[in-house]
């Protein structure tokens, strides 16, 4: 399992949005709405804006402590291990936000949208069929605080 990262010596209990490589950057104020939002949405960067990275903190299919985890990369950053960063950046920052496990829903057909789950720590638990005819395969990983 991944290494947790460590809290922020200004505020501890916060997670840090940066592991040295990948930065978090938050919505710019006025785009943001508030702690009490379910969603929060980063940028994504590695020396430039390389993709998304989003926290649902209340959905549809998951239970009180739950956060969904969401990530999409710009085509020419994949394959440098910039989403299994953001994605552990973001969980450190959903533990802190009291989320108490991770949820990552990919295509069954997507294999590398999987194997950033399985590098990040998730464990495949199952799939889930929509009225639609797709097909997700449900991850999850515990957020234990340290």
């Amino acid at each position: 399992m991944p290494a947790e990262l460590p809290e922020t010596p200004e505020t501890p209990g916060t997670a840090k949005l940066s592991d040295g490589v990948v930065t978090l950057l938050p919505p710019p104020a006025d785009e943001d709405t508030g702690a009490g939002d379910p969603v929060r949405s980063f940028g994504i960067r590695a020396g430039r804006c390389v993709g998304s990275v989003g926290l649902r903190f209340a959905a549809a299919g998951l239970a009180h402590g739950d956060v969904d985890v969401t990530y999409r990369l710009h085509p020419d950053a994949r394959g440098r291990g910039f989403a299994t960063r953001a994605v552990l950046l973001a969980c450190a920052h959903a533990r802190c936000e009291g989320a108490r496990r991770a949820v990552i829903q990919t295509p069954a057909d997507d294999p590398a949208a999987a194997a950033v789950a399985r590098r990040a720590g998730f464990l495949r638990r199952g799939q889930i069929s929509h009225r639609d005819g797709t097909v997700l395969d449900w991850y999850v990983r515990e957020l234990a605080r340290a």
